[in-house]
C-alpha cells in the first residue's frame, strides 16, 4: 500500500486517478485514504473546471484536460437547488410572470477554496439605489455594479433615498458536496451605524490561510463603500455573528469591483483606468495598506499610445516565481492585444517589465478583456462578434502565469458582452476532497 500510494501521488491529474480507483477495490482503498488524499492535494493545484457567472456554470470542453473531469462534476456544480431559498419563491414573482431561469435564485458572487459565495437575487423590490430598475413593467432588484450592464441597455435607475446593507441575503456552499451555510442578515443595528450613503457593496470570500490548507472554516468580508467612508462587515463561521470594523484608512479608489488574491490579500486595481496604487486589504488583520503603481516601466506603459479601456478590466495582480508581486496589463495597440508582465522586486520599488505576451489576433477593437487571475493562472475572455450586440458567443481562455501557455477553457453564450463577471471555479473532484463546509 504504501508503494500505491506513492505511485498514485505521481498520477499527473485527478481524473487518472479517479481511472486508477475504478480499477481495483486495492488501489481504491488506497485512494480514499485520507492521508493519501491530503498528500495529494499538497503536491497538485486543483483543477480548473470551469467559470460561474450569473447565468451558472460553464465547464471547460474539451479539448481542455480538464473537460474529462468536468464532464461528470457539471451536474453538481451547476445546481445550487440545495441552497434553502430565503422565502418562498412564489411569493417573489409578480403575477403574470414565469417562474423561470430569471426569477428569483442564487447568483455566485465569489469563488475560493472550493466554496461559492451566493447573494439572493429576486423580483422583490430591495432598498438599493444602483440596483432596482425597471424591466416588462416590474421593478427587479439585482445587486451588481454599473459595469455590468452594456451602456445602451442600461435601463432607467431607480431613485432611493435610503440604501440598507442589511437587505442582503448571502449563502456559502460546496457545490460537489452539496453543502450550505445561510448566512443571518448583517444586524440592522450594525447596518444603521455608518450613517451615511451607500454607494456600493462588494462581498468576497476571504481566501483560507491556514497551513495544512485544511481549514473547513470560512470567513465573509461585505466591502461596503460609503460616500465619504468605508466599512467592512465581517462573518467568520466559527462565531456565526457580524462585525463590523471601519478602517482608519479607507481607499481611494473609485471603484471596489475588480480585485485578485495573493498570499491572503485582495488587491485591488481600479476597472476602467489606470490609478496612482493598488489598494491591499490583509484578510488576516483586516488592515488596508497601498502600493504604488505608477513607478518604473508602468508609467512608459500608462503612456502607451491607443489605449482605451473601454469597460475593459486592464490590471490583474498575481503571485510571482519568486513570491514577488506582478501584474498582467492587457495593452491595445493598432487593433491587436498583448499582456505586459511586470513585476515588484522586494527590495525595489520600481515595477520592470518581464514579457509582452501577444494575445490571439483573431479579436480585436474592443472584443477581449481580463477576467482576474487564480491558481497561477490568469484568465481573459474574447469575442469574434461585433459589440454590442445580443446573444454574444464568448471565448474564456487560461494563461499559466510561470510559462505563459495559453489554454481555451469554453465557449458560452451571453446575453451581452459582460466583461466583469466571470469566476474561474477550481476544485478537486469529490473522490480527492473533503467537504469544505
Amino acid at each position: 500500500d504504501d508503494l500505491l500510494e506513492e505511485i498514485f501521488l505521481r498520477l499527473p491529474t485527478p481524473d487518472a486517478v479517479a481511472r486508477a480507483s475504478a480499477a481495483c477495490t486495492s488501489f481504491r482503498r488506497v485512494i480514499k485514504g485520507r492521508a493519501f488524499r491530503r498528500r495529494f492535494r499538497a503536491l497538485h493545484r486543483p483543477p480548473l473546471l470551469g467559470f460561474m457567472d450569473a447565468a451558472g456554470f460553464h465547464p471547460a470542453q474539451a479539448p481542455h484536460p480538464s473537460a474529462p473531469l468536468t464532464g461528470a462534476l457539471a451536474p453538481c456544480a451547476a445546481d445550487f437547488s440545495f441552497v434553502p431559498a430565503v422565502v418562498s419563491s412564489a411569493s417573489y414573482i409578480p403575477r403574470g410572470v414565469q417562474a423561470d431561469g430569471e426569477g428569483p435564485r442564487w447568483r455566485p458572487r465569489d469563488v475560493r477554496d472550493g466554496r461559492v459565495l451566493l447573494d439572493w437575487v429576486s423580483l422583490h423590490p430591495r432598498a438599493m439605489r444602483i440596483c432596482c430598475y425597471m424591466e416588462d413593467g416590474y421593478e427587479v432588484s439585482i445587486l451588481m455594479d454599473f459595469g455590468e450592464l452594456a451602456p445602451r441597455d442600461r435601463p432607467t435607475w431607480t431613485e432611493r433615498e435610503r440604501c440598507n446593507a442589511a437587505e442582503f441575503h448571502l449563502a456559502v456552499c460546496d457545490p460537489l458536496s452539496s453543502r450550505s451555510v445561510l448566512l443571518p442578515t448583517i444586524p440592522e443595528e450594525l447596518a444603521v451605524q455608518p450613517q451615511d450613503y451607500l454607494r456600493e457593496f462588494e462581498p468576497v470570500l476571504a481566501p483560507n490561510t491556514s497551513e495544512d490548507g485544511e481549514e473547513e472554516h470560512f470567513k465573509v468580508i461585505c466591502i461596503a463603500k460609503y460616500h465619504t467612508k468605508l466599512v467592512l462587515f465581517v462573518f467568520p463561521s466559527t462565531t456565526m455573528q457580524w462585525s463590523m470594523v471601519e478602517p482608519p484608512i479607507s481607499p481611494s479608489l473609485e471603484h471596489m469591483s475588480c480585485f485578485d488574491c495573493v498570499r491572503g490579500c485582495f488587491y485591488w486595481t481600479e476597472p476602467y483606468r489606470w490609478s496612482d496604487h493598488l489598494m491591499v486589504l490583509d484578510t488576516r488583520t483586516m488592515r488596508f495598506s497601498t502600493v504604488d503603481l505608477l513607478t518604473g516601466y508602468h508609467m512608459e506603459l500608462r503612456g502607451l499610445p491607443d489605449q482605451s479601456f473601454d469597460r475593459r478590466r486592464p490590471n490583474a495582480v498575481v503571485l510571482g516565481r519568486e513570491g514577488t508581486l506582478e501584474m498582467f496589463s492587457l495593452v491595445r495597440q493598432h487593433g491587436s492585444f498583448a499582456l505586459y508582465h511586470t513585476s515588484l522586486q522586494n527590495n525595489s520599488q520600481e515595477w520592470k517589465l518581464e514579457k509582452v505576451i501577444q494575445l490571439p489576433r483573431q479579436y480585436h477593437d474592443y472584443s477581449i478583456s481580463t477576467v482576474g487571475a487564480a491558481e497561477g493562472f490568469l484568465f481573459f475572455r474574447g469575442t469574434l462578434e461585433d459589440i454590442p450586440v445580443e446573444n454574444v458567443n464568448v471565448d474564456c481562455y487560461s494563461m499559466e502565469v510561470n510559462t505563459y501557455g495559453i489554454t481555451k477553457v469554453c465557449t458560452k453564450t451571453e446575453k451581452y458582452f459582460n466583461r466583469t463577471c466571470t469566476l474561474p471555479y477550481f476544485s478537486f473532484p469529490p473522490l480527492l476532497s473533503e467537504p469544505t463546509i
